[in-house]
């Protein structure tokens, strides 16, 4: 298991101009390895609580500990916490488009400096766990929409983080091609068992994770 402990005490967050809070004294406790879907109305602040956990916003009071350890303060210490600890994936992969899946699954090895052998056995192996094995080579406009949102969850975790933050990753999908991409996201955290907070509208996937937190 790669996966730590989450905690969120006493979270409070409000947006400028904004006379009612996001969050207002909001607490949660997730289990390390445990897989919990985020539900609820859209405004609620499903994206926001993920945008805190992952450093990417900031709030007014509270805690929020990884593995007991606080998020860190200041920009260049959340973005390499980011690196070393969180993996994102959302609605839209955001692949980029002049690189191979391959070369997009490397790149934040290489930034991590890692481009070892060891390295290419991985992101292989994790493109076959997402059945794109064969698909390495080509760009990202050459996938389809499910093949993509497997990409972008292979990316997510090519640096094996404890945390995995899931925005959506199926919300632009047909039915068939979500419940296809949904199944791949299980193997994978089955597999590696990072602590997963998946923000989903969707019921069905909701409840074939390990325990769901409705928001608002």
């Amino acid at each position: 298991m790669i996966g730590q402990p989450l905690s969120i005490q006493g979270l409070h967050k409000t947006y400028p101009g904004n006379a009612h809070p996001v969050f207002d004294g909001f607490s949660l406790d997730v289990e390390a390895g445990s897989l919990c879907a985020i539900v609820g109305v859209s405004g609620v602040g499903k994206t926001t609580l993920l945008n805190c956990v992952a450093g990417l916003d900031h709030w007014e009071g509270g805690t929020i500990t990884v593995g007991g350890g606080p998020v860190p303060e200041g920009a260049e210490a959340r973005a390499l916490y980011r690196r070393r600890r969180v993996g994102l994936a959302f609605q839209q992969p955001h692949l980029l488009p002049e690189f191979t899946v391959r070369e997009n699954l490397r790149m934040p090895l290489l930034i991590d400096g890692d481009g070892s052998a060891e390295a290419e056995t991985w992101i292989g192996r994790l493109l076959a766990t997402v059945g794109l094995g064969d698909l390495g080579e080509r760009l990202p406009g050459q996938l389809s929409g499910g093949q993509a949102a497997r990409a972008g969850l292979a990316r997510a975790l090519v640096r094996r983080p404890a945390l995995w933050l899931l925005d959506e990753p199926t919300g632009n999908l047909d039915p068939a091609t979500a419940e296809e991409v949904f199944g791949f996201l299980l193997s994978l955290h089955a597999e590696l068992r990072p602590t997963t907070l998946l923000v989903t509208h969707n019921p069905g996937l909701a409840g074939r994770c390990m325990r769901t937190v409705r928001l608002g």
